[in-house]
Protein backbone atom coordinates (compact mmCIF):
# COMPACT_ATOMS: atom_id res chain seq x y z
CA UNK A 1 0.00 0.00 0.00
CA UNK A 2 2.43 2.63 -1.15
CA UNK A 3 -0.34 5.12 -1.98
CA UNK A 4 -0.67 6.44 1.59
CA UNK A 5 -3.58 4.18 2.48
CA UNK A 6 -3.63 2.71 5.97
CA UNK A 7 -5.56 -0.48 6.74
CA UNK A 8 -6.66 -1.75 10.14
CA UNK A 9 -8.97 -4.73 10.59
CA UNK A 10 -11.24 -5.01 13.63
CA UNK A 11 -12.89 -8.31 14.59
CA UNK A 12 -15.27 -9.15 17.42
CA UNK A 13 -14.03 -12.06 19.55
CA UNK A 14 -16.56 -12.41 22.40
CA UNK A 15 -18.36 -10.36 25.01
CA UNK A 16 -16.81 -6.88 24.67
CA UNK A 17 -13.41 -8.20 23.53
CA UNK A 18 -12.20 -7.12 20.09
CA UNK A 19 -9.08 -7.94 18.09
CA UNK A 20 -7.40 -5.19 16.09
CA UNK A 21 -4.81 -6.10 13.47
CA UNK A 22 -2.56 -4.27 11.06
CA UNK A 23 0.39 -5.51 9.01
CA UNK A 24 0.47 -8.83 10.91
CA UNK A 25 0.41 -7.18 14.35
CA UNK A 26 -2.47 -7.82 16.74
CA UNK A 27 -3.78 -6.33 19.95
CA UNK A 28 -6.83 -6.82 22.12
CA UNK A 29 -9.36 -4.11 22.92
CA UNK A 30 -11.78 -4.57 25.81
CA UNK A 31 -13.85 -2.50 28.20
CA UNK A 32 -13.12 -2.23 31.90
CA UNK A 33 -15.45 -3.94 34.38
CA UNK A 34 -17.35 -0.71 35.07
CA UNK A 35 -18.24 -0.52 31.35
CA UNK A 36 -19.31 -4.17 31.09
CA UNK A 37 -16.03 -5.73 29.93
CA UNK A 38 -13.35 -7.80 31.61
CA UNK A 39 -10.46 -5.36 31.29
CA UNK A 40 -8.48 -7.81 29.12
CA UNK A 41 -7.13 -5.16 26.77
CA UNK A 42 -6.92 -1.47 26.00
CA UNK A 43 -10.03 0.69 25.92
CA UNK A 44 -10.52 2.34 22.51
CA UNK A 45 -10.00 5.75 24.14
CA UNK A 46 -6.70 4.54 25.63
CA UNK A 47 -5.59 3.54 22.14
CA UNK A 48 -6.34 7.06 20.90
CA UNK A 49 -4.29 8.59 23.73
CA UNK A 50 -1.54 6.00 23.14
CA UNK A 51 -1.41 6.87 19.46
CA UNK A 52 -0.98 10.54 20.30
CA UNK A 53 1.80 9.83 22.81
CA UNK A 54 3.67 7.38 20.59
CA UNK A 55 3.42 9.63 17.53
CA UNK A 56 4.58 12.66 19.51
CA UNK A 57 7.54 10.74 20.90
CA UNK A 58 8.57 9.35 17.51
CA UNK A 59 8.36 12.77 15.89
CA UNK A 60 10.42 14.39 18.63
CA UNK A 61 13.06 11.63 18.71
CA UNK A 62 13.55 11.94 14.95
CA UNK A 63 13.92 15.72 15.27
CA UNK A 64 16.39 15.42 18.15
CA UNK A 65 18.45 12.85 16.25
CA UNK A 66 18.50 15.05 13.12
CA UNK A 67 19.46 18.17 15.13
CA UNK A 68 22.06 16.34 17.27
CA UNK A 69 20.14 17.07 20.47
CA UNK A 70 21.25 14.41 22.98
CA UNK A 71 18.37 12.57 24.64
CA UNK A 72 19.16 10.45 27.70
CA UNK A 73 15.58 9.49 28.54
CA UNK A 74 12.13 10.42 27.35
CA UNK A 75 8.67 9.71 28.74
CA UNK A 76 5.25 11.06 27.86
CA UNK A 77 2.10 10.93 29.95
CA UNK A 78 -1.19 11.46 28.14
CA UNK A 79 -4.39 12.05 30.10
CA UNK A 80 -7.86 12.41 28.68
CA UNK A 81 -11.04 13.73 30.26
CA UNK A 82 -14.12 11.66 29.42
CA UNK A 83 -17.44 13.37 28.78
CA UNK A 84 -20.89 11.88 28.30
CA UNK A 85 -23.05 14.19 26.19
CA UNK A 86 -21.99 13.10 23.63
CA UNK A 87 -19.55 10.40 24.80
CA UNK A 88 -16.06 11.52 23.87
CA UNK A 89 -12.73 12.73 25.17
CA UNK A 90 -13.22 16.46 25.72
CA UNK A 91 -9.72 17.42 26.86
CA UNK A 92 -6.27 15.92 26.44
CA UNK A 93 -3.22 16.85 28.52
CA UNK A 94 0.20 15.76 27.24
CA UNK A 95 3.14 15.88 29.66
CA UNK A 96 6.57 15.56 28.06
CA UNK A 97 9.59 14.60 30.17
CA UNK A 98 12.80 14.89 28.17
CA UNK A 99 16.20 14.42 29.82
CA UNK A 100 19.61 15.14 28.37
CA UNK A 101 21.75 18.12 27.48
CA UNK A 102 18.78 19.97 25.96
CA UNK A 103 19.60 23.58 25.01
CA UNK A 104 17.17 26.00 26.71
CA UNK A 105 16.75 27.93 23.46
CA UNK A 106 15.42 24.77 21.72
CA UNK A 107 12.50 24.17 24.14
CA UNK A 108 9.94 26.25 22.20
CA UNK A 109 11.00 24.55 18.98
CA UNK A 110 10.70 21.12 20.60
CA UNK A 111 7.18 21.95 21.76
CA UNK A 112 6.23 23.03 18.20
CA UNK A 113 7.76 19.81 16.84
CA UNK A 114 5.73 17.78 19.37
CA UNK A 115 2.53 19.32 18.01
CA UNK A 116 3.60 18.37 14.48
CA UNK A 117 2.98 14.63 14.62
CA UNK A 118 0.34 13.09 12.34
CA UNK A 119 -1.96 12.06 15.18
CA UNK A 120 -1.93 15.55 16.71
CA UNK A 121 -2.75 17.03 13.30
CA UNK A 122 -5.50 14.43 12.77
CA UNK A 123 -7.13 15.23 16.11
CA UNK A 124 -6.89 19.00 15.61
CA UNK A 125 -7.97 18.78 11.94
CA UNK A 126 -10.54 15.93 11.97
CA UNK A 127 -10.75 13.79 8.84
CA UNK A 128 -13.90 13.22 6.84
CA UNK A 129 -15.36 9.88 7.97
CA UNK A 130 -17.62 7.82 5.72
CA UNK A 131 -19.36 4.62 6.83
CA UNK A 132 -20.89 1.76 4.92
CA UNK A 133 -23.04 -0.90 6.62
CA UNK A 134 -23.68 -4.36 5.22
CA UNK A 135 -25.97 -6.70 7.13
CA UNK A 136 -26.77 -10.38 6.74
CA UNK A 137 -23.35 -11.48 5.50
CA UNK A 138 -21.27 -13.78 7.71
CA UNK A 139 -17.72 -12.53 8.22
CA UNK A 140 -14.68 -14.63 9.00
Amino acid sequence: MGDGTLQVDVRWLEDKRIEVSARGNRLIVDQVYADGGEGMGFRPTELLLSALGACTMGTMLTFCRNMNIPVESFAIGVEGQRETAPERISEIQVSLHLAGDIPEERLDTLKRVAKGCRIHYTITHPPKIEMELKAGEKVV
